[in-house]
C-alpha cells in the first residue's frame, strides 16, 4: 500500500526497520495479560459494535481501539 510504501521510505531514510504486523484479531486479545477472548462468545456484527470491555480473564477494562493498537505494538517489539 501506498502508507507502507512511504514508511518504508522514512524508515531507510533514517536508518531503521520496519516491522509489519498483522492486524488480525488485535481487539480481541487482552493487552494486559495476552488472553485471546474470541470475541467475548458474541457474533461478529455484535463484538464490532462493542467499544470497551473488560477481560474475563484479568479483569483489566479496555478500550477496544487502544488496546489492539497496544497488542501491534507488543507483537512488534517482540519481533525485533
Amino acid at each position: 500500500s501506498k502508507l507502507v510504501d512511504i514508511l518504508q521510505y522514512k524508515c531507510d531514510w533514517y536508518g531503521k526497520k520496519l516491522i509489519q504486523v498483522n492486524p488480525s484479531y488485535t481487539s480481541q486479545i487482552c493487552a494486559n495479560c495476552g488472553k485471546n477472548n474470541h470475541r467475548l462468545g458474541l457474533n461478529k456484527s455484535e463484538w464490532l459494535a462493542v467499544r470497551e470491555w473488560d477481560c474475563p480473564n484479568c479483569g483489566k477494562h479496555l478500550d477496544r481501539d487502544i488496546n489492539a493498537a497496544q497488542v501491534i505494538l507488543q507483537k512488534g517489539l517482540a519481533i525485533r
